[in-house]
């Protein structure tokens, strides 16, 4: 009678960690990759927010002086560090494939790490997130996903051009785009890209109803185009610390990141996917 042995447990690598296809990130347009200047914070030179008034050339009195007012926005955005952390035994571990494990799966994340930051905001940050107390609630209170989608159209429509929807998977599933995609953007009957992130999942704007996706609702927002800058992959910092006591090292995978919008559109409506 054969007894086959039982050796030590095999490695094998796990599954990659693959990035969500219709991340903000992913919208065109939005990021810009490689070191600059914007690490030392930028002031966005804002457009003017207005639409074009009407005026009739025959008028008299006056009716004939045209408006010369005009409104725009120059807010205020610093850069911030977006890092993963990957603990194991310094007795077994590669350094260097864990560091690169580290990187890999901060790749794969990256963009839920800027989704949050914009809308949730970061601790210590004085930037402008979407959930500050200047965003403009629509409908009132929880409206149903086809509804608050409608609101969120029309406050992008008021401005006159284009912008950008922002809304959790969850909230998105709702909308069933299936039909919808087109070279890998998501998009609405209108044409409006949709940035389907999980780092928009639990935001909780100041003063306001938070969501709460044990029952169903979210937050989704209208924003203008919204521009992302992120460091080199070349300048990614990998920092390490050993633990004495267990033999223990961190692998820490950094990427500074910054985020902008013009901030002329902030509107958000409360969704509930079960009213």
């Amino acid at each position: 009678m054969s007894v086959t042995a039982v050796g030590p447990a095999l490695d094998l690598d796990g599954p990659l960690p693959v990035a969500p296809e219709y991340r903000l990130l992913s919208v065109p347009g939005v990021l810009r990759e490689g070191a600059g200047r914007w690490l030392n914070g930028v002031n966005v030179w804002g457009y003017p927010v207005d639409t074009p008034s009407l005026w009739e050339p025959c008028s008299t009195g006056t009716f004939r002086t045209k408006g010369s007012t005009s409104e725009w926005d120059q807010p205020r955005f610093d850069a911030f560090v977006a890092y993963l952390p990957f603990t194991c035994s310094t007795i077994t571990a590669d350094p260097e494939e864990f560091a690169r494990r580290a990187e890999v799966a901060l790749e794969a994340t990256i963009s839920f790490a800027v989704e949050q930051a914009l809308a949730q905001g970061v601790a210590g940050s004085t930037n402008a997130f979407f959930g500050d107390t200047n965003l403009a609630q629509l409908g009132g209170a929880a409206v149903t996903p086809e509804v608050g989608l409608r609101f969120l159209e029309n406050a992008i429509g008021q401005t006159g051009r284009a912008g950008m929807i922002h809304a959790t998977p969850g909230t998105v599933a709702a909308w069933e785009f299936e039909a919808l995609q087109t070279e890998g953007v998501l998009r609405t009957p209108n044409g409006t890209p949709v940035a389907s992130g999980g780092g928009y999942i639990n935001t909780d704007p100041v003063g306001l109803t938070g969501s709460d996706p044990t029952v169903g609702q979210e937050w989704a927002f209208a924003t203008g185009p919204v521009q992302v800058y992120l460091a080199d992959a070349v300048t990614t910092e990998v920092s390490e610390f050993v633990d004495q006591a267990d033999n223990t090292a961190t692998y820490r995978a950094e990427r500074y990141a910054l985020a902008i919008w013009d901030t002329s559109l902030q509107s958000g409506v409360l969704i509930d996917w079960t009213p």
